[in-house]
């Protein structure tokens, strides 16, 4: 009889993530599938959800973790400002800057441009399931306040 109490049990928290078939966020379910490696997550399904009606610039962190539980992994990450992209000049991949002769000066030009253009950002990821075969993360960028004002979904 235990043992399929145990089973029942079992069945009633496995199923919670692989049933859970709404495209509106529920905050129970969000909280209970924080496992990062869970390919099927039901956060997936929730984010445009989320992103469209409860997260908005201006919303402080404490509030945040208040909705959205601890986040998987928060740090600041020297990232490139929106809208700045690598010029094709420097690109590590063309033609140019991939012969051997003209490799480590082309790494050189890379790195220098990265060090005068990039910046820090403080980020927050919360796991959403899985593309192909990376995981995806629902990613909020924070000003040195700690009020957030950026929110997107990334490939890892």
């Amino acid at each position: 009889m235990r043992l399929l109490s145990v089973f029942a049990i079992f069945l009633t928290v496995c199923g919670c993530s692989l049933n859970y078939t709404s495209d509106k966020f529920d905050k129970s379910v969000w909280l209970s599938n924080n496992n990062v490696s869970d390919q099927y997550n039901p956060r997936a399904k929730m984010t445009k959800d989320l992103l469209e009606n409860y997260l908005r610039p201006g919303i402080n962190r404490d509030s945040i973790i208040a909705l959205l539980g601890q986040p998987y992994k928060e740090e600041i990450e020297m990232r490139l400002p929106k809208g700045i992209e690598v010029p094709d000049s420097l690109s590590l991949s063309s033609p140019e800057n991939f012969k051997p002769e003209n490799r480590d000066k082309a790494q050189e030009n890379f790195n220098e441009w990265l060090r005068k253009n990039w910046q820090p950002d403080t980020l927050m990821f919360y796991p959403v399931g899985w593309s192909t075969i990376d995981p995806n993360s629902l990613v909020i960028k924070f000003r040195p306040d700690s009020i957030a004002y950026e929110f997107w979904i990334e490939q890892h």
